[in-house]
């Protein structure tokens, strides 16, 4: 089991939070082809399932991989 109110998984927080800021500003940018914004896309979904890791374990789901 983890432990989501340590430093470290503070520190891992505001990093997410601030590589999901970077992604959905970066996605929301005219001219990106559509490789370059379904890799973003990608990114945000994982940055989103990562920051979510504490809602699940409180869920007790477990974060399975996509399919």
């Amino acid at each position: 089991m983890n432990d989501f109110t340590t430093a470290t998984w503070h520190q891992l927080r505001k990093w997410a939070e601030k590589e999901l800021e970077r992604a959905r500003v970066k996605n929301d940018a005219v001219g990106l082809s559509e490789n370059e914004t379904a890799s973003l896309r990608g990114e945000i979904k994982m940055l989103k399932r990562f920051l979510d890791l504490p809602n699940q374990a409180t869920r007790g789901v477990v974060a399975e991989l996509d399919e």
